[in-house]
């Protein structure tokens, strides 16, 4: 009876360890790599991240702020605040045009607490999620290896990684909005180092009906931010 339990052990973790093609893995592996590596990634505990942003509504200034999985985001226009966003590790908290309301469904904190992490795809092996590459697309005339990303509500993105240079090019996805399907595409690049870490300073959100332009104007590595910050009353 014990055999046969530790067999069956060992076939689950096949199982699970086949999830993710053996390639894909070293695709993501290599991009932590060309970031900094595993180590100076995961010794960043907070940051502050400032942007400039231009829209068809309007040019504006986006701020996040990131401790321990926790985060604060605000964006700014004309000089007035319009939307921010908190995740104190448990709930979040939206405020903006349409008002304030504080977030506690399991499906929308999962989004908010990915939010949090400066580097998403640091751990991205304990995600839950698989990953499987699938293929080569051609991105502003580069090669690009394109991975699908499935997490364990069945939900996929695409994720697109510069084959000369292993850093991340483009991320796509398509969710349900309003009873409708909207697919969202999201561009990075002008990577530069700060700190000795990689980050995308130019960015591009598009949206289909719009698009929105960012460019990274400044990045604090481990600075001191109040735990107050991330508060929700």
């Amino acid at each position: 009876m014990k055999k046969i339990l530790f067999l069956l052990l060992i076939a689950a973790s096949q199982i699970s360890n086949a999830q993710s093609d053996a390639q894909a893995v070293d695709i993501l592996n290599k991009f932590i790599t060309a970031c900094g590596g595993t180590e100076k990634l995961a010794a960043v505990k907070s940051m502050i991240r400032k942007m400039e942003s231009s829209t068809p509504f309007g040019s504006g200034e986006n701020e996040t702020l990131y401790k321990n999985g926790k985060f604060y985001a605000k964006t700014t226009m004309g000089g007035n605040v319009v939307m921010e966003q908190k995740y104190d590790g448990n709930r979040a908290y939206v405020n903006g045009m349409q008002g304030s309301q504080t977030i506690d469904d399991e499906k929308q904190l999962k989004q908010y607490s990915s939010q949090g992490k400066p580097f998403p795809l640091l751990d991205f092996e304990k995600s839950g999620a698989t990953y499987k590459l699938a293929g080569t697309e051609k991105i502003d005339g580069k090669d690009c290896n394109k991975i699908v990303a499935t997490d364990k509500d069945g939900e996929s993105s695409n994720l697109f990684f510069d084959a000369s240079t292993n850093l991340l090019a483009r991320m796509s996805q398509k969710r349900d909005f309003q009873g409708q399907e909207v697919e969202s595409i999201f561009d990075f690049g002008d990577y530069k180092a700060v700190e000795g870490i990689l980050f995308a300073h130019m960015m591009k959100l598009n949206l289909g009906q719009f698009a929105i332009d960012m460019k990274l104007i400044e990045v604090k590595i481990n600075p001191e931010i109040a735990d107050k910050t991330f508060l929700i009353e």
